[in-house]
């Protein structure tokens, strides 16, 4: 059960970065386009598969394997995203885009690491005082 629980935070994690990504992409990219619920349901969906696939980095993969698996699996599903919306067009700005959307999240994920890692530390510190 605690291994189900873990899948279903990784899926919302991912739907909430699918979905602010979808929004800020709406927002500044193009303003004035209404979303449709194809495209909100398949990013919600998709972006949840996203974050599953975000579990590899607990394996026992070196990083830069885990790195470029989930890089690639990640661009897949982009793509099976872009199918199933007809609006959507594949070219070398949305690539773009994906490359850039995907590296703020990884800084995202690397800052809130490091924000606990350093929260950790200064228990510890802090424990060992006493």
């Amino acid at each position: 059960m605690k291994w189900f629980g873990k899948c279903v935070d990784y899926f919302f994690t991912g739907m909430g970065f699918g979905a602010i990504s979808y929004v800020c992409i709406l927002t500044f990219l193009y303003p004035g386009i209404a979303p449709t619920i194809r495209e909100t349901t398949s990013v919600l969906i998709i972006s949840g598969f996203i974050g599953l696939i975000s579990m590899i980095f607990e394996t026992d993969l070196p990083m830069s394997i885990a790195i470029i698996i989930h890089f690639v699996g990640t661009f897949c599903l982009f793509l099976a995203m872009a199918l199933i919306n007809p609006r959507w067009v594949i070219n070398i700005s949305t690539i773009v885009v994906f490359v850039l959307i995907y590296v703020i999240i990884w800084l995202i994920c690397l800052l809130e690491q490091k924000k606990t890692v350093n929260r950790i530390n200064d228990r510890i510190k802090k424990r060992n005082l006493k």
